[in-house]
């Protein structure tokens, strides 16, 4: 096993914290870091344990608060219902807040980049504003035998052809690992997954006083390095690539890279946390050059 490879757990561990939508996962750091609070988005086809193998902790360490709800995602559950509950634990954090996404989680922290407490949003494998439609027909064209298998993401956890967790994680993936991590996947809304195909009302970083940071694996053949750009051309920045990496960065080798990259996000945003008045104060001016 590579030795920054994630070694599972069961899920979820630690405190709880309390919010309008039921208690979620929290990480408290022993010393304040005194940045804002960072508020990890999953997402589809899995829930809070993918944050809490390693990643969530390490921020902890560093410092942060961590909080990471598990999202609906069962029968019928939409876009707007893993909204609210996010926006649940955006309040409950009480204050400025760092939005990390992944994957459609991360199309949630770009719909959440608008509202007051959100000062930055840190983008992994993101779905761009454009919707999936576009890297739904190229998984279709480049791996029909992959695109089968996650068009099934409705599925129970277990289902999953153990042979796709070559073609889902980049090549220093150990195996174990992967099938590991590939058989936790699974009992997605198909609401959701329909919903998110389509263009979404995504206002760009620079516009909402929300700058983005857009990080992608170059070997992600579900969001692959195409549209990682144009997420990140829309926000007014220059993606990031993680090497050899597939989609699930936060579990991959080379995961604390992500983290550090995260925690300086967090820090330039400090003095949004330190005595200003409002997260979105300076929005006029934020608004008229990308960053």
């Amino acid at each position: 096993m590579s030795s920054d490879a994630v070694p599972l757990r069961p899920g979820p561990t630690g405190r709880r914290l309390s919010t309008g939508a039921g208690p979620m996962p929290y990480w408290q750091p022993a010393s304040d870091r005194g940045a804002p609070a960072v508020l990890l988005l999953h997402g589809g086809a899995c829930g809070a344990w993918v944050w809490a193998e390693g990643f969530a902790a390490a921020l902890a360490e560093a410092g942060c608060r961590v909080a990471a709800p598990d999202l609906p995602n069962g029968p019928g559950a939409t876009l707007s219902d893993r909204l609210s509950v996010a926006r649940a634990a955006m309040a409950a954090l009480e204050g400025p807040v760092l939005l990390v996404g992944h994957s459609l989680g991360a199309l949630l922290a770009q719909r959440l980049a608008a509202d007051a407490d959100a000062v930055a949003q840190v983008l992994l494998a993101p779905v761009p504003p454009e919707g999936l439609w576009a890297s739904n027909l190229r998984l279709l064209w480049d791996d029909p035998a992959l695109w089968q298998e996650v068009s099934r993401m409705q599925d129970a956890p277990g289902t999953a052809n153990p042979a796709m967790a070559a073609r889902l994680f980049g090549p220093r993936m150990p195996g174990g690992v992967a099938r590991s991590v590939l058989a936790r996947l699974g009992g997605e809304s198909r609401a959701a997954i329909l919903e998110a195909q389509s263009p979404q009302p995504v206002l760009p970083g620079w516009a909402a006083a929300c700058p983005a940071t857009v990080i992608g694996g170059d070997a992600d053949r579900l969001i692959p390095p195409d549209a990682v750009w144009r997420c990140a051309f829309w926000h007014g920045t220059t993606p990031e690539m993680m090497a050899d990496t597939g989609h699930l960065l936060m579990l991959e080798p080379g995961w604390q890279a992500v983290v550090g990259r995260i925690l300086r996000v967090a820090d330039r945003n400090a003095d949004r946390r330190r005595g200003r008045p409002g997260a979105k104060e300076g929005q006029a001016w934020r608004s008229t050059s990308p960053r």
